[in-house]
């Protein structure tokens, strides 16, 4: 029996997803299927051939390349979606092992398949609007994991965060629409440069949107706050990578969009100003959760800065910043998750009511924790030793060939980040009070960890470090994929 390759990417992580809906009391089965389904699909497409070729798995022979039809509308898996799939499964497997550790009997297990699927049904679909529809869909399906209680330990939110991210990325939905309206005219009147002009500020302004840039940025640093750290990184990180895929999707399939004189200006203000302000937030940010946010808004505006320069090389820095993104967000998530934990839920380094700050000296007790969400701050901040410095340096570069003056605003955009850390840090290892014997205090100074936790936070320091010495390899991957879009 022969399957087209996008009924297998979309039907096994719904048919997966039902499955652990059922088994959600054993979290380490669910985590364990989850893992191995969305590893399997991204696997399949990095290795399958997609040029006339099967691969066959027992008595299913599944031809990747070929075409699936539903109700009249074309999903197919071409060459230049390979990245954007496998970047999304092979993400979401390594977000559901930490979760393994962190969401106990969580919703996020078959939830997250199923955001995968109609992700990946978005990178397969070539009409926008359904693209649009299905990461619409993706949104309603993450709130429900979003509030859910942390391991017991301490309260899911409150719930304003998933509801700014679903009102955000509706309010997006009618530009997109709008725009493919406008280009289906401009098809038919291509001398009507005006119909041009006014779908390129309407793809910017939609886009805008979903990616949470100023003055739309609210979403993020509440949703950073008020959500569950685990689930929070699979928004940045799969969701959000989802969305930048579609807007390279969309340039290369209306090339002339990129061409357009406000495309550069338009993009390169947009990045410039999410840089600034995202980084003068940072700075002053008093909440974990929050500073997570704004440095996701700084990366997001470098993204858009590289693709302003209308290269090559800025599409495949976009590409670079968008793959080191989830080593760094991983390690803060699982460093916030257990800073949370030492202070029932609250993420504040400022003094409460009492005078007391609930963090202070927190990174003696869990020091673990809080070297994870340090040295994932400083790879979002773009400093050494991560990916995501080579990405910045390149972008600075770059940038420095046509306006030196914007490229001292992006880094000082960056710096802003690191300030934040720097605080952050000066709180978490501020030395303990002693004892009237001179000894530290013991009696809940201490937070044991989990083993597999701890594990799992020296592979991500030692791979952000391993790939911040040796960027090419990653780098290679990202140029080959720029290569794969014409329309610069």
């Amino acid at each position: 029996m022969t399957l087209p390759g996008p009924v297998v990417l979309i039907g096994l992580p719904l048919a997966m997803a039902v499955v652990l809906q059922i088994l959600r009391r054993w979290t380490a089965i669910t985590a364990f299927l989850a893992t191995v389904t969305a590893l399997f699909s991204g696997l399949l497409v990095m290795s399958a051939p997609l040029i006339d070729k099967l691969l066959s798995l027992s008595v299913f022979n599944v031809v990747v390349e070929q075409p699936f039809y539903l109700l009249g509308r074309e999903l197919v898996v071409e060459p230049v979606d390979r990245l954007p799939l496998s970047f999304i499964f092979l993400t979401a497997a390594g977000l559901f092992v930490i979760a393994w550790r962190l969401l106990p009997h969580s919703n996020f297990f078959p939830t997250g398949l199923m955001m995968v699927a109609m992700l990946a049904g978005a990178m397969m679909v070539k009409q926008v609007v359904y693209t649009a529809l299905l990461i619409e869909i993706a949104a309603v399906l993450s709130v429900f994991p979003l509030h859910e209680p942390v391991g017991g330990r301490y309260g899911g939110g409150s719930g304003k965060g998933g509801a700014r991210y679903i009102a955000y990325v509706t309010l997006a939905l009618p530009g997109l629409m709008i725009t493919q309206l406008l280009l289906e005219l401009f098809a038919i009147f291509p001398n009507d440069t005006g119909l041009l002009q006014s779908a390129t500020v309407l793809l910017g302004l939609s886009f805008v949107i979903l990616l949470g840039a100023v003055p739309f940025q609210a979403w993020l640093s509440t949703i950073a706050t008020d959500g569950s750290p685990p689930v929070v990184t699979f928004l940045f990180t799969v969701n959000m990578g989802a969305v930048w895929f579609m807007l390279l999707a969309y340039l290369e399939s209306y090339a002339w969009l990129g061409q357009q004189a406000i495309f550069s200006s338009l993009f390169t203000t947009i990045g410039l100003l999410m840089m600034i302000i995202g980084g003068a937030l940072a700075a002053a940010q008093r909440r974990l959760g929050r500073l997570i946010g704004y440095a996701t808004l700084v990366d997001n505006g470098a993204m858009f800065m590289a693709l302003g320069t209308r290269q090559v090389a800025g599409v495949a820095l976009t590409v670079m910043i968008l793959m080191a993104r989830p080593l760094a967000l991983g390690l803060m998530t699982m460093g916030l998750d257990g800073l949370k934990r030492l202070s029932s839920g609250n993420d504040s380094t400022a003094h409460n009511a009492r005078g007391v700050i609930s963090l202070e000296g927190a990174g003696w007790r869990a020091p673990w924790r809080a070297v994870a969400f340090v040295v994932g701050g400083i790879a979002m901040a773009g400093f050494p030793l991560s990916l995501n410095f080579a990405a910045r340096w390149g972008l600075y570069r770059l940038i420095s060939n046509t306006n030196l003056f914007q490229a001292v605003l992006a880094l000082l955009g960056c710096a802003g980040v690191m300030m934040g850390v720097i605080s952050v840090t000066r709180t978490l290892f501020t030395p303990l009070p002693k004892t009237a014997a001179g000894q530290p205090p013991t009696p809940g100074n201490s937070s044991q960890e989990d083993f597999v936790v701890l594990l799992l936070i020296m592979i991500l320091i030692g791979a952000t470090l391993a790939l911040g010495i040796y960027p090419g390899v990653v780098s290679q991957i990202a140029l080959q994929m720029a290569k794969g879009f014409t329309f610069f």
